[in-house]
Parts: structure tokens; C-alpha cells; sequence
């Protein structure tokens, strides 16, 4: 072999290997993608990767107000239910009234506490407040405290009896009320808030026997003997004067009637609110207390053909008020020792008979 051909050979195995070495980086070859390990698939590792947990807030930075409503809502517990000191104090607080009740709350026919006995009275009775045409015995039945027991000074402080009868198209009620001191300076809604009567009626007592609300067969009727004295009664929708008359049967002067007479209000149902004049009031004043006779409608009540036998749910109450020139609820007593005024499953019994 020549020199020369030894040299081509040399000259072009150097070629090659430049060639190899420069192929990378010529034009017309994409640079390679580097390689690197895959990012991880966040929610996935969500899932599984533990979270940490926020600090916890310094008790230190918060104020009593901020704590007091955190633990007030992390810790419910039940309403507790009324017992029968905690009334409230007002009778316009009433549940708003609901649809009528079903027969899914059936029950028995006859609520299981106290109960008032009506009797048929073929003769009506006046309602003037005397109590002296009345042939049904006198029931002593109002003697309960059932709020404000610590303002209760015994019986002749709050305190009375009933008297019950009734006909097709009438109830009719009496009271012999013991009141050691008569203060009533409100009207209409507000007569609660001084000495008076409350009636409570449950016109169907089976469909809601179990239920502890008021629904629409539900009656609250507050009645007022008069606003700042009793010197006066209603006979037949109309104010009348009275006259008194003496042992030796001298009339005396006619009294001219208060310019505020009594009154009869409706709390509840809500549909039916407002002051009525369909009940017809009598009312007089005695050396302890005062004396009412009422005149109900049953139609006012929702009822027809009440007959022998018939029972409603029942409640009578007192409302004393003692501090002369204000309006408060000092003192409730009724016949039922349970009642609280929202729960008619508290209530009594009325039984005609």
C-alpha cells in the first residue's frame, strides 16, 4: 500500500469521527426533550396526603361577646318546657295560628284535669253582676297560683269561685272574684295587665289531644271588670246605670255608669283578635272584690248543638294587678294547677251537663 492511499484512508476516518460528533447541533435535528420525572396529580394526593390544621385562635384575642356566641352555638341543648311559675307576662306573645288539627293527633275525648260542670238553665240569668238568680251551685275552684307566686299574699289577696250554666244558644259564667285591692287602668289588649278574667277553650279536644299548641279551635278571651272602678254593667249590648238599694229597701241614687266599662277582649285565635261586644258583661263591686257575669255566644265560640254530655277544654283564671296607677300582671290563679295559657294539654275540663 502506497503512502498516499494510507493518508486517504486517515483523512477520512477523521471526517467521520467530526461528523459524529457535530450531527447533533446541525440544522434540521430537533434538540432531544430533557427527561424529568412526573408532576404529582394534586387531587389525588388531596385525597390521601394529610391536611394540616389551622391554628387555633388565641382566647385571649377574642372578646367575652365572641366566645359567648361561639359556645352558645356549638352547644345546643332542648327548650326546656314552661313550668307553671315561668309564665310570661303577657298575653300577646300568642303562637301564630296554625292549620286546623288532624285527626293524627286523636285522642281521647275529655281533657284529665279539673272540671267545671254547666248546667241547663231554662231561665236565663241577668247579667248585672248579682249572682242572686243563679239555681247551679257555686263551684270553689279558682285558688291555683300559676304565676307570680312570690306577689301572692293568700286567698283574700287573689282568689274566687264559678258558677256554670248554660242553654242552646248561650254559656253563661260567674265569678266571685276576693281582690283586697282593685286596680285596672288598661283597655283592649292590655287588660291583662290589671284584675280581670281569662277564659281558655278548646273547642275539639280529641284531634288535638296530644298537641302542645294552640291551633284555630283554640280560644284565649280576657275579660275586663272596668278601667278604674266597677260602677257600671252592659245588659243587652248597651251601658246602663245601676241603682243600689238599701237594707230598709229605700232606693238610693242611681250611680251614673264609668265612661269605661267592661270589656271583653280576644287574643287568640289570631284570625278572630280584637275587642268584641258579643259577649255581654255584668259587673259589681263587693266589700272583697268583685262579682262578673258573663254571656257567651257558643257561636262565638265555634260551637253547634252543644247537648248534655258535651266536653271542651277548659281553663278559668284570675289576672291580680296590686300597684295602683300601673299595668303589670302581678299574680295569675286558676282552676287548673298546670294551665299555662299556650299548652292546651295543661288545660281542664268543661262538662255539660
Amino acid at each position: 500500500m502506497t503512502m498516499d492511499k494510507i493518508k486517504f484512508r486517515h483523512f477520512i476516518v477523521a471526517v467521520s469521527i467530526l461528523f459524529g460528533l457535530t450531527a447533533c447541533t446541525l440544522p434540521g435535528f430537533s434538540t432531544p426533550t430533557p427527561f424529568s420525572f412526573p408532576t404529582p396529580d394534586k387531587t389525588m394526593t388531596a385525597l390521601f396526603e394529610p391536611t394540616q390544621a389551622e391554628l387555633a385562635t388565641s382566647a385571649a384575642s377574642e372578646s367575652e361577646e365572641d366566645i359567648q356566641k361561639t359556645n352558645t352555638a356549638a352547644v345546643p341543648s332542648d327548650t326546656p318546657q314552661p313550668s307553671a311559675t315561668e309564665e310570661p307576662p303577657t298575653a300577646t306573645d300568642e303562637p301564630i295560628d296554625t292549620v286546623e288539627p288532624t285527626v293524627g293527633y286523636s285522642g281521647p275525648a275529655v281533657r284529665s284535669g279539673p272540671s267545671i260542670v254547666a248546667d241547663y238553665m231554662d231561665q236565663k240569668p241577668n247579667i248585672d253582676g248579682g249572682l242572686y238568680d243563679w239555681k247551679p251551685k257555686i263551684q270553689k275552684v279558682i285558688t291555683h297560683v300559676v304565676y307570680g307566686a312570690g306577689n301572692h299574699d293568700g286567698k283574700l289577696d287573689s282568689s274566687g269561685t264559678v258558677v256554670a250554666g248554660w242553654d242552646e244558644d248561650y254559656l253563661f259564667l260567674g265569678f266571685r272574684v276576693k281582690d283586697d285591692k282593685y286596680v285596672q287602668v288598661a283597655t283592649e289588649e292590655k287588660i291583662y295587665l290589671g284584675d280581670g278574667i281569662e277564659i281558655l277553650f278548646d273547642r275539639y279536644v280529641s284531634y288535638d289531644y296530644y298537641l302542645q299548641a294552640m291551633t284555630a279551635d283554640d280560644y284565649q278571651i280576657g275579660i275586663s271588670p272596668g278601667k278604674g272602678g266597677i260602677v257600671c254593667y252592659i245588659s243587652g249590648g248597651k251601658v246602663a246605670s245601676m241603682s243600689f238599694t238599701v237594707p230598709t229597701s229605700t232606693p238610693c241614687a242611681p250611680i251614673p255608669c264609668s265612661p269605661n266599662p267592661p270589656e271583653a277582649y280576644i287574643w287568640f285565635p289570631k284570625t278572630e283578635a280584637g275587642e268584641t261586644t258579643k259577649i255581654k258583661i255584668g259587673a259589681l263591686e263587693t266589700g272583697e272584690g268583685y262579682q262578673i257575669e258573663l254571656k257567651i255566644p257558643w257561636s262565638l265560640l265555634g260551637v253547634t248543638n252543644p247537648s248534655v254530655g258535651d266536653h271542651f277544654g277548659f281553663a278559668l283564671s284570675i289576672n291580680d294587678n296590686d300597684k295602683a296607677g300601673t299595668k303589670e300582671q302581678q299574680t295569675v290563679v286558676s282552676n287548673v294547677p298546670t294551665r299555662f295559657y299556650a299548652d292546651p294539654t295543661t288545660w281542664g275540663d268543661l262538662y255539660l251537663r
